[in-house]
């Protein structure tokens, strides 16, 4: 029973991933190929971790747990370093209907250089 449900945790976990890289491909603009790109590896990763505690030892379950508390934690802050890296250099919304409520208006012209 344990290994049906290590699956299923297994192929639930591959397919969120899979189809956050379908959004990343998908998505007009850096702001929701962002969204996309987090939650995959969010979602994806600690699912996988999840699953691997279910047939796991003791000392793998740990590690599975540290792995997913890492990512719990360094997911939400690198997605908003490299938003906020867009927003700086002046990345417009390229989703139709997008609303831009940071109550600033962006310049029409674009910096001259990149990262």
């Amino acid at each position: 029973m344990k290994a049906y449900l290590y699956d299923a945790a297994l192929i639930l976990s591959v397919a969120v991933m899979t189809l956050g890289v379908i959004g990343i491909w998908r998505m007009p603009d850096i702001y929701t190929k962002l969204h996309a790109a987090s939650k995959a590896v969010f979602l994806g990763v600690v699912v996988l971790a999840l699953s691997s505690t279910v047939i796991a030892e003791g000392a793998m379950v740990y590690r599975a747990v540290l792995v997913s508390a890492i990512v719990v934690i360094t997911t939400p802050l690198s997605s908003h370093v490299i938003g906020r890296a867009a927003y700086l250099l002046q990345e417009r919304m390229e989703t139709p209907g997008a609303v831009d409520e940071s109550g600033s208006n962006l310049k029409d012209e674009r910096p001259t250089w990149r990262l």
